[in-house]
Parts: structure tokens; sequence; C-alpha cells
């Protein structure tokens, strides 16, 4: 999507987009952000599993 240059066509939001993920520290930002995503469920769900008498 970048590529083809629909963020024209996406206004002030694409443009922003655009320049955010278009480098390599918005695709840095993202993929901590979606590894904390998992981690944080992940962590509770263990926790709560551990407690719990299966």
């Amino acid at each position: 999507m970048l590529q083809m240059d629909v963020s024209a066509l996406m206004g002030y939001t694409g443009a922003l987009y655009k320049d955010f993920f278009g480098n390599s520290t918005g695709i840095l930002f993202t993929g901590l952000i979606m590894l904390i995503w998992i981690l944080i469920p992940l962590g509770l769900a263990i926790r709560v599993f551990k407690r719990k008498d299966l």
C-alpha cells in the first residue's frame, strides 16, 4: 500500500501513516507493540492457570 502511493487518497492520516511506517523506526516500534500485545496476555494467562487446580 505504501508503494502504490494510495496514502495520497487517504488524506492527512495517510500521509502520517506513510511517514511513520515508511521507515525502519516505525516498523521496529510496531513490532515491539505487537510483541507486547502477545506477551502481556500470555503472561497473565500463565499466571492464572498456574493458580488453578486443573
